[in-house]
């Protein structure tokens, strides 16, 4: 399943950057994303089976991924009030990531739990509050081709598929992980990242209304 996961990404990765010049800003940002989170993936890989140990590296994906989504959700929200409140957001995080990975859960051995639930948590609320937007200022276009619609969906479902996961990562640390865990846990993966790609497919700066 991980090289299944990581032969999806680098696609994904990939069509990215060809399609990098039609790409909204957004969707910009969407595309380099993916490619972290391949980076992130492939090095994982590549140090668990060394060290046996990819605390580090969960650290590094989880503030990553933050940063990155949540710029992406500033940019697309209309609203003065929620883009400061997402601003302050990544801020807090960002600080509270810093703490975290130096008292609370060392990145060196322990999975950063404290940052996986606050930030899912933002996510959902993100997600949500977009989907408002989309219905208070609906565009001429039908939603399965709206980038912007293919993302949200995507972070909703991450979200909430993963937050008790993600949320339980320590746990799975010190004890055996079963099968169903194991599977569903890459595909939920493996799902949030065709979403992701199919959004990056649909991007487009002439017919997208969030360029």
């Amino acid at each position: 399943m991980v090289i299944i996961y990581l032969l999806l990404l680098l696609c994904v990765s990939i069509m990215g950057m060809i399609r990098y010049h039609w790409l909204t800003f957004y969707g910009k940002i969407l595309a380099w994303s993916v490619v972290m989170v391949f980076v992130c993936n492939f090095l994982n890989k590549v140090i668990t089976s060394r060290y046996h140990n990819n605390a580090a590296i969960l650290h590094a994906e989880s503030i990553l991924e933050f940063i990155f989504y949540s710029t992406i959700y500033y940019f697309l929200f209309k609203n003065r009030v929620v883009k400061a409140l997402v601003f302050i957001s990544i801020v807090a995080i960002t600080l509270f990531f810093c703490y975290n990975a130096i008292v609370l859960q060392p990145f060196g051995s322990v999975f950063p739990t404290n940052i996986y639930l606050p930030t899912l948590s933002l996510f959902t609320i993100f997600s949500l509050v977009l989907f408002r937007q989309m219905l208070l200022y609906p565009v001429k276009i039908n939603i399965v081709k709206q980038s912007v619609f293919w993302y949200n969906t995507a972070m909703l479902f991450y979200a909430t598929t993963m937050f008790f996961n993600l949320g339980m990562t320590n746990y799975y640390s010190q004890h055996k992980w079963d099968a169903y865990i194991y599977y569903f846990w890459y595909f939920i993966l493996c799902a949030f990242h065709v979403m992701i790609g199919i959004a990056l497919l649909t991007d487009n700066t002439e017919t997208q209304a969030y360029s």
